[in-house]
């Protein structure tokens, strides 16, 4: 018996590896630092699509017409969904990239040890980098807040210490990004430590001030600093 022009028991083996090794890179290394569980979804799915159509199309000749109308369709998928955060798009193109990493590759006895070799790698790598973090960073986050005068945006130190007496937070660095006069706001980008305050949120709309605060949170970045 033959599948995708393989014998099963091949086919079966690479289909392992690649549930194995997808598994553990969304929810042992992705999941725990991001919480985001929507995702493991979507990242499990995927890799599991792209395995079997790389698998079966490994085995059929394709012409160049065919080659780059397949990518168009991928391409108007792509622009049609909602953007995701650099993050999840890095750990996106991971699980696509093992996927056709243990669809493609020749299978026999001498190279299973190379395709194990190659999912440690990656999964190893994107474990060590989730849990690394530079001895010197800084967070950066947007913060709408209504300034006590207009006249503190031409003084940068005044604006810091304006900025750390509302927010309770020590602000590094302050960057002014717009000005609304009429609802009277001012929008800057701020850079701070991790160790501070816990009402600095790790995910946009999580812990939010109420309503009739003027200070509110509208992104989530991270920058070296």
């Amino acid at each position: 018996m033959h599948i995708s022009g393989e014998p099963w028991t091949e086919f079966l083996i690479r289909l392992a590896i690649n549930i194995v090794s997808i598994f553990f890179l969304i929810r042992v290394v992705y999941y725990p630092k991001n919480s985001r569980i929507k995702y493991l979804f979507t990242f499990f799915l995927m890799g599991m699509m792209i395995f079997l159509i790389a698998s079966i199309l490994d085995r059929v000749s394709l012409d160049m017409g065919f080659a780059l109308g397949l990518f168009a369709i991928f391409g108007i998928i792509r622009y049609r969904s909602p953007s995701i955060d650099l993050k999840e798009m890095t750990y996106l193109f991971l699980v696509i990239g093992v996927s056709i990493i243990n669809a493609l590759l020749e299978f026999n006895m001498q190279t299973l040890f190379g395709l194990i070799l190659a999912n440690l790698l990656i999964n190893v790598s994107a474990l060590l980098m989730e849990y690394y973090k530079p001895r010197a960073y800084a967070l950066k986050r947007a913060l709408v807040f209504t300034p006590s005068d207009f006249s503190v945006l031409n003084d940068n130190q005044s604006l810091l210490e304006e900025i750390r007496q509302n927010t309770g937070i020590d602000v590094l660095r302050v960057e002014l990004d717009k000005i609304n006069k009429t609802k009277n706001e001012v929008t800057v980008w701020i850079y701070f430590r991790e160790n501070n305050p816990e009402r600095v949120v790790e995910n946009p709309g999580e812990g939010l001030p109420p309503a009739e605060s003027p200070t509110t949170w509208e992104s989530n970045d991270t920058n070296s600093y």
